[in-house]
């Protein structure tokens, strides 16, 4: 038998790699078409409810501006600045940490680190914290405004957009650092999507008797659906179409809790949770007539 015949591979294995072959390519087909993880352009606005596990992680695209709403664990970061880059964000309008907690600004560093960013806007309630204090080395270094937002303040951005800071009052300070979490409601075309960090009970409270106007289509529920969060109160005040809940699948902390599941099915609200479906998009679509920027 000559050389040439020995390595010759048989029919079979042949057969088998061309199959291999075929799976392999149908596999990545099914991943690029499948799923709310789709890349899609960074010009198309629409809420980004990325999944990073236990933790928040929200991308506000519009026209050309991206703005970032907390980054997860620093164990995600490159999962989160993958995502940007996956999606065409070359830069950051601005950043919003909502509360000091690691499980939201744990990626933030990494994040001001590669992506160029206007303003960075933090709670004035601050914590003496590994991931703290590397966000905000990382805003420094970068050249980032650091701002502490105050009620009433807006953001405007992108096509028509706004983000109205609604929460917490000026130099409050809480004994649950949850409750001092930045409190923001996005609108664009109509439509409103409402941000609340990790606020619990009494910081839905306040809102209430601060903010009567909460209505939105969109509520990223408080604190990945604690049952110390999203009071009956507050639901009947926001009347979201949709709620959002940001956890990691068989998470420690029981996270969403029955309760508030039950209280939102109740409601007729339609749930999307990171923790059963991944990362969830929820596009901003234009009015009919209106004009593009």
């Amino acid at each position: 038998m000559s050389s040439h015949e020995r390595c010759k591979p048989s029919r079979r294995t042949a057969i088998a790699f061309a199959v291999f072959t075929v799976l392999v390519v149908c596999y990545e087909l099914f991943l690029w078409f499948s799923g709310s993880t789709a890349p899609i352009s960074a010009a198309q606005s629409a809420v980004h409810f990325i999944d990073v596990g236990q933790g928040d992680c929200a991308l506000i695209l519009s026209g050309e501006d991206a703005v970032l709403i907390d980054a997860g664990i620093t164990a995600v970061s490159e999962r989160v600045t993958a995502y940007l880059q996956e999606v065409g964000v070359s830069r950051l309008t601005a950043a919003i940490a909502t509360h000091a907690h690691e499980d939201h600004i744990g990626g933030m560093a990494a994040v001001l680190h590669r992506f160029p960013t206007d303003t960075l806007y933090l709670p004035s309630q601050t914590a003496n914290t590994r991931a703290y204090t590397a966000m905000l080395d990382a805003a420094e270094a970068a050249g980032t405004q650091v701002q502490v937002p105050i009620p009433e303040q807006v953001l405007q951005f992108g096509v028509d957009a706004e983000i109205r800071f609604l929460a917490p009052p000026p130099d409050s300070v809480y004994e649950n650092l949850n409750d001092s979490s930045i409190i923001s409601m996005f609108s664009q075309d109509g439509q409103r999507v409402l941000f609340t960090g990790d606020c619990e009970t009494l910081g839905e409270t306040e809102l209430l008797a601060a903010q009567p106007d909460l209505v939105c289509d969109v509520l990223k529920v408080a604190h990945h659906g604690s049952n110390t969060s999203s009071t009956d109160a507050f639901l009947d005040a926001a009347q979201p179409r949709i709620a959002v809940i940001s956890c990691g699948k068989y998470n420690d902390y029981g996270h969403p809790h029955p309760k508030t599941l039950e209280k939102l099915s109740a409601r007729g609200i339609e749930i999307h949770s990171t923790a059963e479906e991944g990362t969830y998009i929820y596009p901003i679509i234009q009015k009919e007539g209106a004009n593009a920027a």
